[in-house]
């Protein structure tokens, strides 16, 4: 992170990123434009933003826009005059409004996630490179049908919405793997379900004795725990996000209390109730040792692709039996009508030295249960493209 005296200090010159988060700022710096040759990355996250001037055009290398919660009420128009920009970020901010000549032409990645949308510009079918949407947590009802022209498109994020029903040219989108629908009205009735039946059957968390925090995520943390009853060690999840980019703790609860328990499949005991805060909790099994993730998460360049580490190499033989481990979990998820919606190697946990894997994270499952069956095998095979994926990166790796 960078501050306010540095950029007017000149300590920047020539800088490439700045990230100039929570520094208060009411209007961008002018010392800024002193970059404008240079900036490739600038992250606002976190000021007082209203507005860009027009005088931010002048940013002709600008790649990569972070703005989130900032008070913006409609994406800057001066963005679709920035000709390198490709990736822009205003989650949680106030917008209402997405004009369309807002949008870069060279557009790969759009977050609006955590707005107030109630719809998106035809235009955006006019971003051929668009590879990476992320429209959750609005009030959406419907998507443009020019959306269909963005044959890149890969990853669609639009839970949390008012959608009533899955809409129809996301279903025709070429490329499309990694869909999240949960959280709208469309599977409401069957969320709700499953919560009353999980409530009826829900650990008190004066049952647990809590440990030590075994990791954290954008959700929640995940605390070792002891069930002092039963005796029996488990893993305690405590939510801390209302919503994420994926959906909501609520839906990712639901989701994983439609499935039954599978060897491949990380799903949850039961729900936790009684949380002092009156925080959403879960109970998952206690992991083996020597379980650790597949991958890393897409980068800033890999957008949709997982980052595999340096050197990392499977034997063709491992890569199989990952494959076939965690094609048997999709199975079982689709047959309890449920899809996973972020099927990735870093949702893969996987021991090196018995080969073991197992898929993890429902926060962006959906409940296909009282869909219709055509929609239902629409989005399986949606689904089936993201395994296709996975299959190449392990062949990719594999010697």
């Amino acid at each position: 992170m960078h501050t306010l005296d540095q950029l007017e200090s000149g300590a920047l010159a020539g800088a490439r990123e700045v990230r100039l988060c929570n520094q208060g700022l009411t209007a961008i710096p002018p010392a800024l434009f002193a970059l404008a040759d240079t900036l490739e990355l600038l992250d606002l996250s976190g000021n007082q933003l209203s507005s860009l001037p027009a005088e931010f055009a002048r940013f002709a290398r600008l790649r990569v826009l972070f703005a989130s919660h900032n008070p913006f009420t409609e994406l800057p128009s001066v963005l679709g005059q920035l000709p390198e920009l490709e990736m822009v970020g205003f989650r949680a901010c106030r917008i209402a409004e997405v004009p369309p000549h807002s949008l870069p032409a060279r557009l790969r990645w759009l977050i609006l996630t955590d707005n107030c949308l109630t719809s998106v510009p035809d235009a955006l079918g006019e971003r051929p490179r668009l590879q990476k949407l992320m429209l959750s947590c609005n009030q959406l009802t419907a998507l443009p049908a020019s959306l269909v022209r963005c044959n890149r498109l890969e990853l669609l994020r639009m839970a949390s919405n008012r959608f009533t029903a899955v809409p129809e040219v996301l279903l025709q989108l070429p490329q499309l793997a990694w869909p999240a629908l949960a959280g709208n009205p469309l599977t409401q009735a069957s969320e709700q379900q499953l919560h009353a039946a999980a409530a009826a059957k829900a650990l008190p968390f004066a049952d647990l004795e809590v440990g030590a925090l075994l990791g954290e995520g954008a959700s929640g943390h995940i605390y070792r725990a002891r069930n002092t009853r039963s005796g029996t060690e488990l893993a305690l999840k405590i939510f801390k996000a209302a919503h994420t980019s994926d959906g909501t703790p609520q839906s990712e609860l639901a989701a994983g209390m439609a499935v039954t328990h599978h060897p491949q499949l990380l799903t949850p005991l039961a729900a936790v109730s009684g949380l002092p805060q009156g925080q959403l909790a879960m109970a998952l099994p206690l992991l083996p040792e020597g379980m650790q993730p597949l991958a890393g998460p897409p980068s800033l360049r890999s957008c949709t692709r997982d980052v595999y580490a340096p050197g990392v190499s499977l034997s063709s033989c491992a890569a199989q039996h990952i494959l076939a481990q965690i094609s048997g979990a999709v199975r079982h998820l689709h047959y309890s009508g449920v899809l996973h919606g972020d099927l990735y190697a870093h949702n893969i946990l996987w021991n090196p030295q018995t080969g073991a894997a197992m898929l993890s994270d429902l926060g962006a499952a959906l409940l296909t249960r009282g869909l219709p069956t055509a929609q239902v095998r629409a989005l399986q095979q949606i689904e089936l493209r993201a395994l296709h994926i996975l299959r190449d990166e392990l062949y990719a790796v594999a010697r």
